[in-house]
């Protein structure tokens, strides 16, 4: 999220057979700040795309629809 990522905060954990032996859902809320402005909503969609991607690179983790 860079610089504008301001909060994480993970508020559930689902485990469940639907989701695979050893696999958890993990649900977070992320808060976004400019300083300055009011971030649209294209740009905070690219900053979630990114962090989904750098996500599934890193952890093989996926977002779940």
């Amino acid at each position: 999220g860079g610089e504008y990522l301001a909060k994480v905060q993970l508020f559930d954990i689902y485990r469940g057979k639907q989701l695979g032996e050893g696999k958890k859902s993990l649900a977070f809320s992320l808060t976004y700040i400019a300083p300055d402005r009011t971030l649209t909503d294209k740009e905070v969609l690219k900053l979630r795309q990114r962090i989904v991607k750098l996500l599934g690179e890193e952890l093989n983790a996926e977002l779940r629809s």
